[in-house]
């Protein structure tokens, strides 16, 4: 009997590590994710903050470089500033969200 407990105790050792096959980076991949059924949004979401977290620049794709022309710049900014409901893809960008309009927001 002793036996018997003894080799089912070194087999379940043995077995332990198998179990360890999945690490954090494996964990918020995106086809980890998208197969456990998270939405777009979230996986986006969770590389955004991944990204934060580790001091990573992120791209979004309302920040293409043609909004960085002066003109579009403004002209963006203005049209967010008449529609609020226009997202600018600050939402995980900026942490310090002023609530009160100013004259530096056009």
């Amino acid at each position: 009997m002793k036996k018997r407990f003894f080799i089912i105790g070194l087999l379940a050792i043995f077995a332990l590590p198998a179990f360890a096959e999945l690490t954090v980076d494996d964990t918020i991949s995106k086809d980890y994710l998208k197969n456990h059924g998270y939405s777009d949004a979230i996986v986006r979401a969770t590389h955004k903050s991944v990204a934060q977290i580790s001091g990573e620049p992120t791209v979004e794709v309302a920040e293409k470089e043609s909004y960085n022309r002066p003109v579009i710049k403004h002209l963006r900014k203005f049209f967010m500033y008449i529609d609020p409901a226009l997202d600018n893809g600050s939402f995980w960008n900026n942490h310090n969200i002023n609530t009160t309009t100013r004259y530096d927001d056009l």
